[in-house]
């Protein structure tokens, strides 16, 4: 009976210890500040394209444009927080990431080959229309898929394409990066970047932004 007892108490400390450790982790990963069915949605919708390589990326980004990026309605955290979550939906590893000493924040996506590919999210967007948005890794081998070689021929700066790509090497450096967006309004920002200014819910909900707030089934989301 002894034995019993102590198996039960034992029982009952692991469950209680493994519920506060999903409940943590339920916060922490930053789904907690999601809606339901977030990422399932997504996939839904779209469906994994298979083969997650910068050919494809830069296929469905071409094909991509994303509402007028403006003050209180659809702001560039909400443009990434969005094209984060569409790009999940089709099956590309995809991250936030964040500066605030430049203000600016964008994407990195990661291939299958584990390359990795920034991604500026404003440049699908209406008034600043720019696909792929893609910008160029350091070494040049997304030249010829970003938004940064077109705007080198274009300006035909007195320098070489190499030198003129270190302004944009912060793109491949973030100071922050998060899983999703969630995690960037969440405990997960405290803890991984302490004493940083996390954002805040409403400058991720792409989803209360028109025209999606309209629309079925981001119209039923909390």
């Amino acid at each position: 009976m002894g034995f019993l007892a102590k198996l039960f108490k034992l029982t009952i400390l692991f469950t209680g210890a493994f519920i506060l450790f999903m409940i943590f982790y339920y916060y922490y990963s930053g789904l907690a500040y999601l809606p339901n069915g977030y990422y399932q949605t997504a996939r839904s919708m779209y469906g994994d394209v298979g083969v997650h390589d910068i050919k494809n990326l830069s296929s469905i980004l071409n094909r991509t444009t994303l509402p007028p990026c403006k003050e209180n309605k659809f702001t560039p955290s909400e443009a990434a927080s969005y094209l984060e979550w569409y790009l999940e939906g089709h099956g590309f590893d995809t991250y936030i990431a964040r500066s605030d000493a430049i203000h600016r924040i964008w994407l990195i996506v990661i291939l299958d080959d584990k390359s990795r590919v920034a991604v500026e999210p404003t440049a699908l967007c209406q008034n600043t229309y720019s696909p792929p948005g893609i910008v160029d890794d350091p070494s040049g081998k997304y030249r010829n898929y970003s938004i940064t070689w077109r705007e080198y021929r274009e300006k035909k700066p007195d320098t070489t394409y190499k030198k003129f790509l270190e302004e944009y090497r912060f793109y491949y450096n973030p100071p922050k990066i998060f899983d999703n967006p969630g995690q960037a309004v969440g405990i997960g920002a405290v803890i991984r970047y302490p004493g940083w200014k996390k954002m805040k819910v409403e400058d991720i909900d792409w989803w209360n932004s028109e025209p999606f707030s309209r629309t079925v089934p981001f119209s039923t989301w909390d």
